[in-house]
């Protein structure tokens, strides 16, 4: 009698073990997925959000007007200037990124700035977008450029690295020989 009584436990309590989860083991699954990272990824999967995020801050960099697009100390914009106008223009109505009139140096010339950013706000809205009031802002860019002694030290690596120099060791379309 006792064991009958131990055995109708027994079953009820692996029935309700089985209706709401078993906690027996931390290796026992029984259907339920394990949160913890499996032994093989996908290749890049780890790095896919560090990379889509790089790619993130490299198109809201694209919105930004800097100091050379505009002539000289003045808010006419550069043939340059009203290319990448022209280009963030069109692109703005499927993307959320603000617009950056690159400020001038050491914000010595807040006026100045506030000129460029209405003509930008001016040429936007002509263009069609109509939110550029709201999204136009005087700052600094994301990223500083390059100086020019920068620039020509990048060169330099780029040549002996990956021109076509003989110090570089590059191949250079010698077919490998």
């Amino acid at each position: 009698m006792k064991t009958l009584r131990t055995w109708k436990v027994f079953v009820a309590a692996a029935m309700s073990g089985v209706c709401t989860g078993c906690i027996c083991l931390p290796s026992c699954l029984h259907g339920h997925r394990t949160l913890a990272v499996p032994d093989m990824v996908p290749l890049g999967a780890i790095s896919r959000a560090h990379w889509h995020t790089m790619e993130t801050n490299g198109e809201a960099s694209d919105f930004v007007m800097y100091r050379n697009e505009f002539v000289d100390n003045s808010s006419e914009l550069s043939p340059y200037g009203r290319d990448h106008i022209m280009e963030i223009a069109a692109r703005m109505p499927s993307t959320p990124f603000p617009v950056i009139v690159q400020r001038s140096m050491n914000n010595a010339d807040p006026e100045l700035d506030a000129q460029r950013r209405s003509l930008v706000v001016q040429v936007l809205n002509d263009l069609g977008a109509y939110d550029a009031d709201q999204r136009t802002v005087v700052s600094q860019p994301y990223s500083d450029g390059i100086n020019s002694i920068e620039g020509e030290r990048d060169y330099a690596r780029f040549r002996l690295t990956r021109g076509n120099s003989s110090s570089g060791f590059s191949g250079g379309g010698a077919g490998g020989f």
